[in-house]
């Protein structure tokens, strides 16, 4: 018995020497195989458009080629499921909202822990968000919403963009603010939510900002007010919910970005995370970027954005908790 535990610490210690040795070869070998980038949403979505320019740099980066796996539905839960059953190699990564362990976690209920089971590795675009609102809706700013509301109860409606979505969050929010008197329409994404935006059969929605610019632009929408303290670059003449002292509405800027599976080993992280980076510091990867009106992600360490994550999610615990609202099961 004693020579049977003697040998499997023996054992043990030889599978922990290889690890060790092996991991380092591992990241420094990689990728010599094609690389998949998980998207929890559908073709021409925000992520997707976001995957497919880091993809193309990093196949430019590093000589393989990047697929995009879209796999849309279950609030994300599909994707992070594909994400789990394949091994922690580096050649699965998944590109996704940073809300995927911010907001989701709140509103979504999994059998797993998003927030053990991945860690958001570097930030690609940031994500801000700006109510809007159809041009035949009368009021021009969230003060005269809020009025008209008040005037007109329940004629007003604010589409909802997917459970868990920080314009979900943001909706119920206002929703509340005006007393219950806007409606919130839950869709299933932002493009169906935009059709009946346009359309009027929705008054207003909170938007990614590089989704509405042109709409914003072309006189097609009327932007309202920027989920921020400050306004954004892409729409200057739109007011920030800071400015119109509405601080509930101020909330840390979201991003999409890489994720990996937290069981990945460290150097071999570390080894996608500096080609990450270096994919979205180059020049063409901005140009492109700003071309489709994301701006650029703020630098941070892998422990600076899981501490902004974790404020961010305690931020959101307390409105879920305020509004009373309800997880969706999964």
């Amino acid at each position: 018995m004693i020579f049977n535990a003697l040998k499997l610490r023996v054992l043990a210690i030889a599978a922990l020497s290889f690890v060790a040795a092996v991991t380092p070869a591992m990241a420094q070998e990689w990728p010599n195989q094609p690389i998949r980038l998980i998207v929890p949403a559908p073709p021409g979505g925000i992520s997707d458009g976001v995957a497919r320019l880091l993809g193309e740099q990093l196949r430019a980066n590093l000589g393989q080629p990047v697929v995009v796996d879209n796999r849309p539905g279950g609030s994300a839960v599909i994707a992070e499921r594909a994400m789990m059953s394949a091994p922690a190699d580096g050649y699965t990564l998944m590109v996704a909202p940073s809300s995927l362990l911010s907001d989701f976690p709140l509103t979504v209920k999994t059998p797993y822990d998003p927030v053990k089971t991945f860690t958001y590795v570097a930030g690609v675009a940031s994500m801000i968000h700006v109510l809007v609102a159809n041009t035949n809706f009368p009021p021009n700013n969230v003060k005269e919403v809020l009025d008209y509301a008040k005037r007109n109860p329940r004629s007003v409606s604010v589409a909802n963009l997917s459970v868990g979505t920080r314009s979900d969050l943001l909706g119920e929010m206002l929703r509340e603010k005006s007393g219950d008197n806007i409606l919130t329409v839950p869709y299933k994404g932002s493009a169906p939510a935009m059709v009946d935006l346009l359309g009027n059969q929705v008054q207003l929605t909170f938007e990614v900002v590089s989704n509405v610019a042109p709409f914003i632009k072309s006189g097609k929408l009327k932007g309202l007010a920027i989920v921020s303290s400050t306004r954004s670059m892409y729409l200057p003449n739109v007011p920030s919910f800071g400015e119109l002292e509405l601080p509930d509405f101020v909330m840390p800027d979201a991003s999409v970005g890489v994720f990996i599976l937290s069981s990945m080993p460290k150097p071999l992280s570390d080894r996608i995370r500096r080609e990450v980076e270096k994919a979205v510091h180059s020049p063409k990867f901005r140009e492109a970027l700003a071309a489709q009106g994301f701006e650029p992600p703020k630098d941070a360490s892998v422990e600076e954005l899981r501490q902004r994550l974790a404020a961010t999610m305690d931020q959101n615990r307390k409105i879920i908790e305020k509004l009373k609202l309800k997880i969706s099961p999964n």
